[in-house]
């Protein structure tokens, strides 16, 4: 039995303890918690997919999605009724890098019934079974790897690893290449010398592909929640956004192109502005989560 431990230190608050169980769960083995060995190599494989070369080839296939948002944002605007926007642009950006990194239609816009949208809730919703499993996993995580021998695993886990094998395998037998994160993946798979001794796993490969997701959908879409919400307060700079937005839209001829959102300077200010007010949140949801710990 194997398993691992790495420590992240955030703000001198909390010591968090990221544990690997490749057994128990298998897409914990993913970039932000595997040990140096395998975590380098991965890591310069992988990274040339995150760059803004790669981000300018993508945009044509966000633009698409965007023109989705609009048409479903339309379609809800019509009900007269309230909007949550988290999850309106959790469904967006779902889009977003199902297109872009995987390949996939996701239709999370389009289907309620989404079956990517439905895990990506699943991820980060509470349930007494997963609030089980997190406590042994903490207090007991030797236990917890031997259950994972018995315990079936999580409908996320199960979803990822068969939606991430078969996309590999159908685009292997129907020579489909996209240049996308996907084929990154295959890459590796087809030459595994490419980082030397390492075992390289249906399950490893899978690991990688969900935290990409993750990491992708969850934390655009709270930006642009939190930047909506922002805008919602603050009339005056929703009216010169809007105002830099029309602008830019008539001196392009409508042709939004990346080069041209990103001269865009009050809306790289809304974002950054909106950043900042987060950190400032969590900094203070920290201290005073820290400060009930303590007393």
């Amino acid at each position: 039995m194997q398993f691992w431990y790495k420590n992240l230190i955030l703000s001198r608050i909390y010591l968090i303890t990221i544990l690997i169980l490749p057994q128990a769960e298998p897409l914990s083995q993913h970039l932000f918690a595997l040990e140096p060995k395998r975590w380098r190599p991965l890591r310069t494989k992988l990274s040339p997919v995150f760059t803004s070369g790669k981000l300018k080839e993508m945009f044509s296939l966000i633009s698409e999605c965007g023109d989705y948002l609009v048409k479903y944002m339309e379609k809800i605007a019509d009900k007269n009724e309230p909007v949550e926007c988290r999850e309106l642009t959790a469904k967006y950006t779902t889009d977003v890098i199902g297109s872009c990194a995987f390949g996939i239609e996701m239709h999370a816009l389009s289907n309620e019934d989404s079956e990517f949208r439905k895990m990506g809730r699943k991820i980060f919703v509470s349930s007494w079974k997963n609030i089980l499993r997190l406590r042994i996993r903490q207090m007991f995580p030797w236990l917890y790897e031997v259950l994972g021998h018995i315990v079936s695993p999580t409908d996320v886990t199960k979803f990822f690893i068969r939606v991430i094998v078969e996309t590999i395998d159908y685009r292997e037998t129907n020579n489909v290449i996209r240049n996308d994160f996907i084929d990154m993946l295959r890459e590796l798979k087809k030459h595994p010398d490419k980082l030397g001794d390492i075992e390289l796993t249906d399950h490893l490969l899978a690991a990688q592909a969900f935290v990409f997701f993750v990491a992708g959908f969850e934390t655009s879409s709270t930006t642009m929640s939190n930047a909506l919400y922002e805008l919602a307060l603050n009339q005056k700079v929703q009216d010169n956004l809007r105002e830099e937005i029309d602008e830019a839209y008539v001196k392009y001829n409508g042709d939004l192109k990346y080069e041209n959102i990103k001269k865009m300077n009050y809306l790289d200010k809304v974002f950054k502005g909106t950043s900042s007010a987060k950190k400032v949140r969590c900094f203070f949801f920290f201290c005073f989560s820290f400060n009930d710990f303590t007393t």
